[in-house]
């Protein structure tokens, strides 16, 4: 499809990257990080969204070398066509089985807290179907709806969050670095804030969409920054209401936090309805970016344009993914072992191609 059609503002895509990031992770986010950094999670987190934001910067900075061509195409430039390809190949890899158990992670919470009644094949399908059938569309279309819902993500988020700021607890968040904690475990918290934002690689398939690309960088700084803000706010949050002990008896600690919160006069009965409505928004956009870039991804990979085919055909594995683990301890399991793997490939390899884009002095408008 013609690029020069499908034009993106800055604005579209800084909505792109806040709405891709706030997404499955937030509602269990805070358990994890406690888990390893203890009271020290709202500094570690800190650290988590800096390592995160040089795989953002290494991606942005490619894109303005590489102004017309997505991820896929400057690898094979940079390293040549065949390891271009099992790098290419690697990632679609990472986000495939990403999303498949994110989707399972949505299923569990629809199932847990919604919808009890509800088979989580059903809810796994419904999700699935729902990104198929907006996958395969245009860039624009793609833009639109994350500049649609984005709003509807971050506003009743902080709504429902902000309330809960006369619940905390000051001895729950010092010291700031926790007590007595290890290099290693309070490296370990920042990297489950990271494995939380790789998300923001979408925006290598997208840059080459925009109106000025040469401004890729700063609609994805701005993006990023409001998405770090709101994973820090969500981090201090729950550990400054709930401490280190109690959330690591909760699942979804920011969840529970949305249940506490009480409007005055009682005008709404359940503001954690709110949040949940909210976090859906943001499960849909996130899992929508992971299939953009499967479906445009394998169609460049391949040089087969029909984005819808891939869609459905893609379809199935993800289910089959997302239906593999046992329960939900063991997608937790899985989910956190395939995050980790992904790190090298979204923070160190777009810095490394970087690097080689430079050494080799390639990159440029004519390219």
């Amino acid at each position: 499809m013609d690029k020069q059609r499908e034009k993106i503002t800055v604005v579209q895509f800084a909505f792109i990257v806040v709405s891709t990031i706030l997404g499955v992770a937030m509602l269990a986010l805070p358990r994890f990080v406690v888990r390893e950094a203890g009271i020290g999670a709202p500094f570690a987190s800190f650290i988590g969204v800096g390592l995160a934001f040089i795989g953002l910067l290494g991606v942005v900075y490619l894109g303005k070398r590489f102004p017309k061509h997505t991820l896929i195409r400057y690898n094979e430039i940079l390293l040549g066509k065949s390891l271009g390809r099992v790098f290419s190949i690697l990632i679609i890899l990472f986000f495939t089985l990403n999303m498949g158990l994110e989707t399972r992670q949505f299923a569990e919470v629809v199932a847990g807290a919604l919808l009890p009644n509800t088979p989580i094949q059903i809810v796994i399908f419904m999700m699935i179907f729902l990104c198929l059938t907006t996958g395969f569309q245009s860039v624009s279309t793609f833009a639109h709806i994350h500049f649609f819902y984005m709003p509807l993500i971050i506003f009743p988020l902080g709504l429902v969050l902000l309330p809960a700021i006369g619940d905390i607890e000051i001895y729950h968040i010092t010291p700031i670095l926790g007590n007595d904690p290890t290099w290693r475990e309070f490296l370990r918290g920042s990297l489950v804030v990271t494995q939380s934002m790789l998300s923001f690689f979408i925006i290598s398939m997208v840059i080459p969409y925009m109106k000025q690309p040469e401004k890729c960088v700063k609609g994805g700084v701005l993006g990023f920054l409001i998405a770090g803000i709101f994973v820090v706010f969500i981090l201090f949050m729950t550990v400054g209401v709930f401490g280190d002990v109690e959330i690591l008896e909760m699942i979804w600690p920011t969840l529970i936090l949305g249940r506490m919160v009480t409007v005055p006069g009682e005008i709404l009965a359940r503001v954690d309805a709110i949040l949940v409505i909210s976090w859906i928004y943001g499960v849909f956009t996130t899992l929508l970016s992971h299939y953009f870039l499967i479906v445009r991804g394998i169609g460049e990979l391949f040089r087969y344009y029909n984005y819808r085919v891939i869609a459905i055909a893609g379809s199935p594995i993800l289910f089959c993914i997302a239906i593999f683990p046992q329960n939900i301890y063991q997608l937790y399991e899985y989910l956190m072992a395939v995050t980790l793997t992904g790190l090298p490939l979204t923070i160190i390899y777009p810095v490394i191609l970087l690097a080689i884009a430079r050494l080799r002095k390639k990159g440029g408008i004519s390219v």
